[in-house]
């Protein structure tokens, strides 16, 4: 019986003994590999020009008889009348209606002449039809216009047309004309030159 009962725990240090040792050389199972997380994308999108416009006159040449000048805007004066630019070698744009180039008719009045000579459109008389004038804009776009027709008027004269809405784009230069009246302290004319958009 004793001898039984040593065999039999024999037999059992030895299964254990190999199960251990296949426990031993048994592969150790390996770990989940967990994929490192995603970076950010380093690549940037194009980036995106912006175009900015801005239609504000800014120049006015008249290649034909030689201006190239600063537009200052300008509304009315306390008479109800156009108001001009505070530099004589500058011309006003009246900023209450349409910039050139859009729909109506523009309005850019200048000095014909100062105390100290000449001035920004002395010359503006000698203008004829299929003269080009020029504005350039604040954003550098130019837009071009043709010289259509002159006329003289009154000083007084209230011309509704120039103020008149219209589907078309025109451009009138505004200047004095006539002879000195030294009781208003200003000449007697009006010298108006009409131009159409190019």
């Amino acid at each position: 019986m004793g001898k039984r009962i040593s065999a039999a725990v024999g037999g059992v240090v030895v299964a254990l003994g190999i199960y251990a040792a296949a426990g031993m050389l048994s592969p150790i199972p390996a770990r989940p590999v967990h994929p490192a997380p995603a970076q950010p994308s380093e690549v940037k999108p194009p980036a995106v020009a912006v175009t900015v416009v801005d239609p504000t006159p800014a120049r006015l040449a008249i290649p034909a008889i030689g201006v190239d000048a600063k537009i200052e805007a300008r509304g009315l004066d306390s008479d109800r009348n156009l108001a001009t630019a505070q530099d004589f070698n500058d011309v006003a744009w009246y900023d209450l209606g349409p910039r050139p180039g859009e729909p109506g008719n523009a309005i850019v009045n200048g000095h014909v002449s100062w105390w100290t000579g000449d001035a920004v459109f002395t010359h503006l008389s000698r203008l004829r039809a299929g003269d080009i004038i020029s504005v350039t804009r604040a954003d550098g776009e130019v837009v071009s216009f043709k010289v259509t027709s002159k006329q003289v008027v009154d000083a007084n004269a209230r011309i509704g047309a120039l103020f008149a809405p219209s589907p078309k784009a025109t451009l009138t230069l505004i200047t004095c004309s006539g002879i000195w009246n030294p009781l208003r302290q200003s000449d007697t004319q009006r010298l108006l030159v009409s131009a159409s958009l190019v």
